[in-house]
């Protein structure tokens, strides 16, 4: 049990490495907000998601595979939530206007994006 609170204190090291803005990785929150993409039949829902600068946007894997949210992109807002299990969540928060790609790396053909205005 040791060994999974040290490897899970690595992995969110790493990822809070990825990028200056804030992420994690937990349990599903509560019911879905305006702020979440939902992971379920291998896609996510909705697809986009425009929302204002400063926002936190959290995906929750509602599905039994595991998935990823990955950005993996020279400059800023580059996040990675790692593999999450079944309802497992992670968040990030958007600091600069864009539009942010995103796709799972097991299964390429997963792909989202945020808007940020």
């Amino acid at each position: 049990m040791r060994a999974r609170s040290v490897a899970a204190a690595a992995i969110v090291a790493a990822l809070s490495a990825c990028s200056s803005a804030s992420s994690h990785v937990g349990t599903s929150p509560g019911p879905g907000g305006a702020n979440q993409v939902v992971i379920s039949n291998y896609k996510f829902h909705p697809p986009t998601l425009t929302v204002p600068i400063g926002t936190t946007v959290t995906w929750v894997n509602h599905d039994m595979a595991r998935h990823t949210i990955t950005r993996q992109t020279v400059g800023s807002e580059r996040f990675d939530s790692g593999l999450l299990g079944n309802q497992e969540a992670f968040s990030h928060t958007f600091r600069t206007a864009g539009s942010y790609g995103y796709l799972c790396v097991p299964h390429a053909g997963m792909q989202g994006m945020i808007v940020v205005q």
